[in-house]
């Protein structure tokens, strides 16, 4: 269990009312405020929804992932997918940057590949023409040769430089 106040994983947690609020904390985060029954604890229950709320959020936040399974890149052709898209919904390069609240000549060097697009400015493109620029990024697998081979050794590396 996770303490409310300090983060701190422990075993078991105390119910306590810290300036007001009712928190779930370990023993060294206790002294605080005052230990309070669990019957207790609905009296202060008001602000408890919100910090329960940021607690999951911060959870959140802090879980580990696998940033290649959920990572997603820009679409090596997202240029000529912007063109075709805006052409599709007959617009020319000034309507499209009024919708999207962006200058021509942004739009413009998109499309011609000058300017990758930050991720706003892609997820913009994206809602208001309709297509996906973001592709996913596959895995990429390394096989060994044999099952013999030792470690990477500064020869190796001097090889691979060389070619």
């Amino acid at each position: 269990m996770r303490c409310e106040m300090c983060g701190k994983e422990v075993p078991y947690l105390k119910t306590a009312v810290i300036e007001g609020a009712v928190l779930k904390v370990c023993e060294d985060c206790a002294k605080f405020g005052e230990e309070i029954d669990e019957r207790e604890a609905k009296k202060y229950v008001k602000g408890s929804a919100a910090v329960a709320e940021k607690l999951e959020s911060r959870e959140r936040r802090m879980r580990e992932r696998d940033i290649l399974e959920e990572e997603k890149v820009l679409a090596p052709d997202y240029s000529g997918r912007v063109k075709e898209a805006r052409m599709r919904l007959g617009m020319d390069k000034e309507e499209l940057a009024k919708k999207i609240n962006e200058k021509r000549s942004v739009v413009a060097k998109v499309e011609s590949g000058e300017l990758v697009p930050d991720r706003e400015l892609t997820r913009k493109l994206e809602k208001f023409l309709g297509v996906d620029l973001m592709v996913k990024v596959e895995p990429v697998r390394v096989e060994k040769k044999s099952e013999e081979r030792r470690g990477l050794t500064l020869g190796d590396l001097i090889k691979l430089e060389k070619r």
